[in-house]
């Protein structure tokens, strides 16, 4: 299946989540980052953080349900983005975007408000009360 909203939500978070998101994690806190996400949530398993490949230059994190690389230095919001990712199954469809404005507010005191009327804007699906995938609560 296409990733039918990705550009659009990328486009998104450079215009309305990076500036208003300054923070950057480096490698070196990023796992203890990641675990006080995960545990505020009341999820167990939390992804191992590893560093991505020094040759990697297309991107700056890449998630799989069970891992996160990281470059050396990554803001936060980006770190979360990668954590909807391994947390739910449809790309940057509707319900990544739904549990990403969760961890966005959650984490990052980004209003829920703000993001909801600015991705309405920039016409980008999102589905609220997402539930994460099996693996994260069990």
């Amino acid at each position: 299946m296409k990733d039918y909203q990705q550009q659009r939500v990328y486009r998104w978070e450079d215009a309305v989540v990076g500036p208003r998101c300054p923070r950057t994690i480096a490698i070196a806190s990023a796992q203890v980052y990641v675990d006080g996400v995960w545990m505020a949530q009341g999820w167990i398993k939390p992804p191992r953080v590893q560093p991505l490949a020094k040759q990697t230059r297309r991107v700056q994190a890449r998630a799989s349900h069970g891992m996160l690389q990281l470059s050396s230095v990554t803001p936060g919001w980006v770190i979360l983005h990668e954590l909807a990712h391994a947390l739910t199954d449809d790309g940057h469809g509707p319900n990544f975007v739904g549990m990403y404005i969760d961890l966005l507010e959650r984490v990052e005191n980004l209003s829920r408000l703000v993001t909801m009327v600015t991705l309405k804007q920039a016409e980008i699906d999102f589905n609220l009360g997402v539930q994460p995938l099996d693996w994260v609560i069990r």
